[in-house]
């Protein structure tokens, strides 16, 4: 037995006999023996313990643990200093450890929950620095948890550090963007008014940048609720501009513009916006139209340049129209390209002189050059001699209107004074005409598409307001790709009245006229009509051949209307059925199911208890 040996076996017989003190001599010597035994420093520790000195033992722990944490063993290092812990509960430097430990093994619940008691121990001191290191430490542990977030940001703004802590709510605010916590991130916008008065566009900052980041259509969502609660929010119109700018729909993006131009006139970014749209789409009338409206506009705003950059697109587009040609050349004037002004003018003043020897020109094809004409709209012409076997009905036409004014194309979007828009009944529903009496030796129509008649003879009866928009001037009548967008459009604006006016029209497409059907009930239940919108809602289960995705939105729409109505078994049972079909569709999981757990349990709030404590995820 060596002297190692011997020491251990006389200090287990005093420890035996309840003599601690007098083992402690033994066990230290032993020690020295062989200093990287962890096990007897370990014993040596315990046996400190008993003897109530406490400092000593914890020197041997964190002996222990150190050496256990630099080869990697984090549990056992971790059961080492919760024996430290238990001497020392006040000591917050152990929590900090223990926090690092959990950390470094994969725990992030108990580190979280160790960095919280030394968070919680540094604000009670008013140590506002330490206490962000907790909470950076903690931001690091969980970097999506909105409660640390908020603490880091608010810690920040009380140690002075404004633009830090501007950054940190901006970090906040995207998050409840991407959780779709929007009622949260409505009080953050008002935090964010109380703390920085000088910051009145934060959410619009915050909005912007998760259009870039890919998140256009959640924030055109979010930005449309803020238009129906305040239509005078010019923020929030622009916003919805680069929304759709960045989603690509043309329709959508061509009628928020007007509507942002007829509620702000003297704003040029929609009309900059909209005379993009329309040379993208090589609508040269329109936006030729646009820019001698805004023209003004471009110059006391210094945008001459840009003003130069559409009329030189328009001239690539029609190259030889003499009121592009002086446009072009006024805007390259102003922007400072004088040889390019002077360019264009020649080539006006010679298409001035050739425009002279016209008739000439017309009389004398051979002369060699025949003058281009200007862009005109020109009206199909009809072959009187064609008559259809049955009657054609034209949606658009009115009678009293001049001849060609429904066919005349290219047509573009125009909005009308909401004030003075006055459109009669006629204009606005939509119509199916079959003269069965006239025409006896036609075939009877098959039953199974009485469900239509039913459905329309429904919507037909809807008094909608005089349309604020006269949506039909601007697309061509078969086009029911374009009357689908804008309808939709104007139902995520609120705008119902208009959304079933061209819904009407885009439903004559057989093709899409199930979800057209759909969505005018939808927009008669959000007018307060839910009996009338249940009427045709119901009436359109009878329809043959509806593919799976009409079969839920059909039902979605009607679950919701019986809601509204007190209806409530029957929502739930079609909410049941949609999820049958597809388990994915929309909200019906959440809806059917208990949603709270994948929310933001709590939400926020910001009164000062809450600033002082906040429960973790």
């Amino acid at each position: 037995m060596n002297k190692k040996d011997k020491l251990l076996a006389e200090a287990q017989k005093l420890q035996q006999k309840g003599q601690h003190d007098k083992a402690l001599p033994f066990l230290q010597e032993a020690l020295s023996q062989d200093t990287g035994d962890l096990r007897l420093r370990q014993r040596l520790a315990e046996q400190l313990v008993k003897c109530r000195r406490s400092d000593e033992a914890r020197k041997e722990f964190e002996v222990i643990g150190r050496n256990l944490t630099s080869s990697g063993f984090y549990m056992k290092a971790i059961a080492i200093y919760k024996q430290v812990e238990k001497l020392f509960p006040d000591d917050i430097a152990i929590a900090l450890t223990l926090a690092s430990l959990n950390e470094q093994h994969g725990l992030p619940a108990n580190a979280l929950a160790e960095y919280k008691r030394a968070f919680d121990y540094f604000s009670k001191q008013q140590n506002h620095a330490e206490a962000l290191k907790a909470l950076e430490a903690m931001q690091r542990v969980d970097a999506r948890n909105p409660n640390i977030k908020l603490k880091y940001a608010e810690v920040l703004h009380q140690l002075g550090r404004l633009d830090e802590s501007l950054d940190a709510f901006k970090s906040l605010g995207l998050l409840l963007v991407d959780r779709h916590d929007d009622g949260a991130f409505g009080r953050l916008v008002e935090r964010i008014a109380e703390l920085f008065p000088d910051k009145p566009e934060f959410s619009c900052s915050v909005l912007e940048q998760k259009i870039h980041e890919g998140a256009a259509e959640q924030v055109a969502t979010i930005v449309q609720g803020r238009i129906k609660a305040d239509p005078q929010r010019r923020s929030a119109w622009r916003l919805l501009v680069l929304a759709y700018q960045e989603i690509g729909n043309l329709g959508r993006l061509k009628a928020v513009c007007q509507h942002y131009i007829k509620r702000f006139p003297d704003d040029l970014f929609p009309r900059q916006a909209l005379i993009a749209v329309l040379l993208q789409e090589r609508d040269i009338q329109s936006a030729l139209n646009q820019l001698d409206e805004s023209e003004t506009q471009f110059m006391q705003a210094g945008a001459a340049a840009q003003l130069r950059g559409f009329y030189l697109q328009l001239n690539d587009l029609s190259p030889i129209t003499i009121r592009i040609l002086k446009g072009c050349a006024r805007s390259c004037a102003a922007s400072g390209y004088h040889e390019e002004a002077a360019s264009f003018n020649a080539k006006i003043a010679s298409l001035a002189s050739i425009g002279q020897g016209a008739a000439v020109a017309q009389q004398s094809p051979q002369t060699g050059w025949e003058e281009e004409p200007e862009p005109t709209l020109e009206l199909p012409v009809e072959a009187d001699e064609v008559e259809p076997e049955l009657p054609v009905s034209v949606p658009y036409a009115v009678p009293g209107e001049e001849a060609g004014f429904v066919a005349a194309a290219p047509r573009e979007l125009d909005l009308q004074d909401f004030s003075a828009a006055d459109t009669t009944l006629a204009d606005d529903l939509y119509e199916i005409e079959i003269e069965l009496d006239d025409q006896p030796e036609a075939a009877a129509p098959d039953s199974s598409l009485n469900w239509f008649d039913t459905v329309n003879d429904i919507l037909d009866t809807v008094q909608t307001s005089g349309s604020k928009v006269r949506f039909g001037a601007g697309m061509e009548d078969g086009d029911a790709q374009s009357h689908y967008d804008l309808g939709l459009a104007f139902y995520e604006m609120g705008l119902y009245d208009e959304a079933i006016n061209v819904l009407r029209q885009a439903a004559e497409d057989p093709s899409r006229r199930i979800v057209c059907l759909v969505l005018q009930g939808a927009c008669l239940r959000e007018k307060g009509e839910a009996k009338l919108a249940e009427s045709a809602l119901r009436a359109l289960l009878g329809s043959p051949a509806m593919s799976a995705d009409d079969r839920c939105g059909l039902q979605y729409e009607l679950a919701l209307t019986c809601i509204v109505l007190g209806n409530d078994e029957e929502a739930w049972r079609l909410f049941k059925e949609v999820e049958q079909i597809n388990p994915q569709y929309r909200d019906v999981a959440s809806r059917l199911h208990d949603a709270t757990e994948t929310r933001f349990a709590g939400g926020l709030d910001f009164s000062d208890d809450e600033l002082l404590g906040f429960d973790l995820k």
